[in-house]
């Protein structure tokens, strides 16, 4: 075996992530119209498209069909598979790899779309068509290198037929057709030319793969390709399971792609970005949507968020952004793409309803391990007057006589087991302190939720403020968490806090609860109750995950009250704050259920 015959793995790729996810996207929806990847020679844009077609999975299609129809939808069938499918009621498919078609640079227009065979309509008065490359890229990858040397016209059929899904052919008065979707992937080198604005347009998305600048990577490159020249097969070997987990992902998300919801609210910001850019197409807002749906399935999320649409921008506007012909000084960039969407998403003010009744109050809630406000149980520590005990894995206190009871009473001696260990219940007249931990990233923007939040945070500090209590106002946005409000029980402090608040930016999540157990341990003589009101969506961490995170906080929450609030409805949550209400003992509600 020739090593020609080994791919180099997608996976094992050095950097170009947005050139990456630009060609997954096409993968997931072809509709997409393809994708311009423009670069300097010697990047890898061909090495990035032939591990592509490798990694995709197996496609079911129509034994000895020259079309490679789909076996099961008849809008992807060709007219003779349609006739034998409604004659009986189905056709016999095989599984076939996707391949990579090269259209060559010298192919004329009946080499690309195909011809009618004459000599069957005269002989036996039917017709029947010369299959072209069109007919063998359908549900391939139809890729064309250096396409800006490509004719004018020749472009223009191909991406008309993308954009279609189906080719016609019309020669001598006969009309026939057949499906023809494909992944377009064209690759150019700019010092070889441009394409026209108008063929710019119809690619779906564009990326620049430029030479990596980090030494570290470039070294990497080196080491990678040489070990792969060396011993091909053993190098697809040792990213053979990347690769498989890769094409299982790729097939769940096809899966998830068609269920993917996108907000009015959403689509509002593409308008708003298109606008803003001065971009006259349309076809760049439907691709924005198409792109941010699919960006959102490859995150495993069934909704769209403001990051993808932030990524959409990237990959479908650059190549629209056109320069002015007479000043080159207004010419848009890369940059200047970024500068606008890093700067357009102001910091908005929401507000909040004063007059809301919560449906399950927070701070009164019939368990053993939430503080009740002052003159009330501190269910952990050592400090108050013992009143009973509870059962307990892990006790801050042992309730010896309880647990030597229980012994008894289970095994009729003393013999004391782990289950057996009882904890002090204690009261106190000591005083209390509720922390809020309040989440204004950008993802608590989507379906209004930090207006919720900053509800229910108002309902926490009027009932604080009745029993005498403080209150501590954390939010957490960008990079780090900050203490809008020390403990006080000041009411116009916090509701002013709350009323300036600003939303946007990345969730720290983890950072803040890492402040808020701090200052909880500082609270010796204080029951403290750390309140985190949130979706869970936190993209920064103190360590390298969230699971290491919650489990680093485990550590610092005994002693605390802990109580969650997820602002997500249930069958949306990420499952995050349910894991981090169970590791830290903390009792978890759901927005809706609370306010």
């Amino acid at each position: 075996m020739h090593h020609k015959f080994v791919t180099f793995p997608f996976a094992a790729i050095i950097g170009h992530d947005l050139m990456k996810k630009g060609l997954l996207v096409n993968a997931i929806d072809t509709s997409i119209s393809g994708i311009l990847i423009k670069g300097d020679k010697g990047t890898g844009k061909s090495t990035a498209v032939r591990a592509l077609a490798k990694l995709l999975p197996k496609i079911d299609i129509v034994k000895d069909c020259a079309f490679r129809c789909h076996p099961g939808d008849l809008r992807l069938m060709c007219q003779a598979c349609q006739d034998k499918y409604k004659k009986n009621g189905g056709l016999v498919s095989i599984k076939k790899k996707m391949e990579v078609i090269d259209m060559p640079l010298s192919a004329t227009e009946d080499v690309v779309v195909g011809t009618i065979d004459i000599k069957n309509i005269l002989s036996d008065g039917i017709k029947s068509l010369e299959p072209g490359i069109l007919a063998r890229a359908n549900r391939n990858i139809l890729y064309i290198d250096e396409v800006n040397l490509l004719e004018d016209h020749l472009v223009n059929i191909l991406l008309d037929a993308s954009a279609m899904g189906v080719n016609i052919v019309e020669r001598e008065g006969v009309s026939l057709y057949h499906p023809s979707r494909f992944i377009l992937i064209g690759t150019m080198n700019p010092e070889e030319g441009e394409l026209r604005p108008q063929l710019l347009d119809r690619f779906g998305l564009c990326v620049e793969m430029n030479a990596l600048t980090s030494s570290d990577q470039r070294l990497e490159v080196i080491k990678r390709r040489s070990e792969f020249d060396s011993d091909p097969w053993r190098f697809e070997e040792r990213f053979r399971e990347e690769e498989d987990a890769l094409r299982k992902e790729i097939v769940d998300v096809q899966s998830l792609f068609n269920k993917v919801d996108i907000s009015h609210e959403m689509l509002e910001k593409i308008v708003k970005i298109t606008t803003h850019l001065g971009i006259k197409t349309h076809r760049a807002d439907i691709v924005m949507e198409k792109t941010s749906r699919a960006l959102a399935a490859l995150d495993n999320r069934d909704f769209v968020s403001e990051q993808d649409i932030n990524e959409a921008a990237l990959l479908s506007l650059p190549h629209r952004m056109h320069e002015h012909p007479f000043d080159k000084s207004k010419a848009p960039t890369k940059e200047t793409l970024e500068t606008f969407l890093n700067s357009k998403s102001k910091d908005e003010i929401f507000d909040f309803e004063r007059d809301a009744k919560l449906k399950n109050d927070v701070l009164n809630i019939n368990s053993n391990n939430i503080v009740k406000g002052r003159h009330s149980s501190k269910a952990q520590g050592g400090n108050g007057l013992y009143i009973r005990a509870r059962e307990s894995k892990n006790p801050q206190s042992l309730a010896i006589d309880a647990t030597i009871r229980k012994s008894v009473k289970d095994t009729g001696k003393l013999q004391v087991r782990s289950d057996h260990l009882m904890e002090k219940v204690r009261t106190s007249n000591g005083k209390a302190l509720y922390i809020i931990l309040l989440d204004s990233s950008s993802s608590m923007r989507m379906e209004r939720k930090i207006g919720f939040a900053k509800t229910l945070a108002w309902n926490i500090l009027r009932e604080s403020y009745k029993k005498k209590d403080k209150l501590s106002l954390f939010a957490f946005r960008n990079e780090d968490s900050k203490m809008l409000v020390p403990p006080t029980t000041d009411v116009s402090k916090v509701e002013k806090a709350l009323e300036e608040l600003p939303i946007g930016g990345k969730t720290p999540l983890t950072t803040a609860l890492y402040k808020a157990f701090q200052m909880s341990m500082k609270e010796n003589d204080t029951s403290t109750t750390v309140i985190l009101i949130s979706d869970g969506k936190g993209n920064i961490f103190i360590k390298n995950s969230i699971e290491e995170d919650i489990a680093f906080l485990s550590t610092l929450a005994k002693g605390t009250n802990f109580i969650i609030v997820n602002s997500e409805i249930k069958n949306r949550s990420i499952g995050i704050l349910e894991d981090m209400g169970r590791t830290l003992n903390g009792k978890h509600f759901y927005l809706e259920d609370v306010i």
